[in-house]
């Protein structure tokens, strides 16, 4: 029975951790997110009781198996954290450590400003990249860095799309109401075609192409008018670069 337990609280803890960090990128919305999690924690904590009935060490349990490690973000939920008061990991003060990754985030953006924007998962990801130092960096770690970075003026900050995508403003956008709605449509796969903006949209294909050849002016967009593509722009600042198109940028 004891190992049933354990195996249990295991995998809410995992299952626990990875619903916030899709919450934290837009992938999950609020109502879904309130609920799920109240009925992970609520799992979590009747497991752990079970557990201290069997005579099991929780405490030993959690550090043996790297909870704190592996799991930060469902520590932090359940309120389980038990470093030192004022200190963070690796031997810096709270502030110390959201500065060290604030650094990260600057050097990330200034090698992406031309983007104007950059998907939250992505620049999480390269930010983590420049940090190997320090380990178990979490998601909730660099979203509150660069919440500090953005109260500091640095950078603009997280904007949530009108479909729910996290992107992150990475130099001032002045973007027009009818530059939003591209931006918004190309969010969930990176590019939107001509044809795709004038039916979604239900603009004129004028329209379209003066709208997105503006997109492109400002850095935001690359233009692929291959036959084959139907006409695509690309917005790279939405997608990893994993995904891009080898086609696009090739000349540049």
């Amino acid at each position: 029975m004891r190992e049933r337990l354990q195996t249990e609280l295991y995998a809410t803890l995992a299952t626990l951790d990875q619903l916030k960090k899709m919450y934290d990128l837009g992938v999950v919305d609020v109502r879904s997110y309130q609920r799920e999690s109240e009925a992970l924690v609520m799992e979590v904590k009747a497991n752990i009781n079970e557990l201290r009935r069997t005579g099991l060490d929780v405490t030993g349990f959690l550090d043996y198996e790297r909870i704190s490690e592996r799991f930060p973000d469902a520590v932090r939920l359940l309120n389980m954290d038990r470093r030192p008061d004022g200190r963070s990991l690796h031997g810096m003060t709270t502030d110390e450590y959201y500065d060290f990754i604030g650094l990260a985030i600057l050097d990330v953006a200034t090698a992406n400003a031309s983007k104007g924007l950059m998907g939250l998962a992505e620049l999480i990801v390269e930010v983590v990249k420049r940090l190997p130092e320090i380990k178990g960096v979490s998601y909730s770690d660099v979203i509150e860095a660069v919440n500090r970075v953005s109260d500091h003026g640095l950078i603009p900050g997280i904007r949530i799309l009108k479909g729910g995508s996290k992107v992150v403003e990475l130099r001032p956008l002045e973007l027009r109401e009818d530059q939003s709605e591209v931006v918004n449509l190309a969010a969930s796969k990176g590019y939107v075609s001509v044809e795709e903006v004038m039916i979604k949209l239900r603009w004129s294909e004028d329209h379209a192409r003066r709208v997105l050849t503006s997109l492109v002016e400002a850095g935001m967009a690359v233009a692929d008018i291959r036959f084959s593509t139907g006409g695509r722009y690309y917005f790279p600042g939405l997608r990893a670069r994993d995904n891009q198109d080898p086609h696009v940028g090739a000349g540049q």
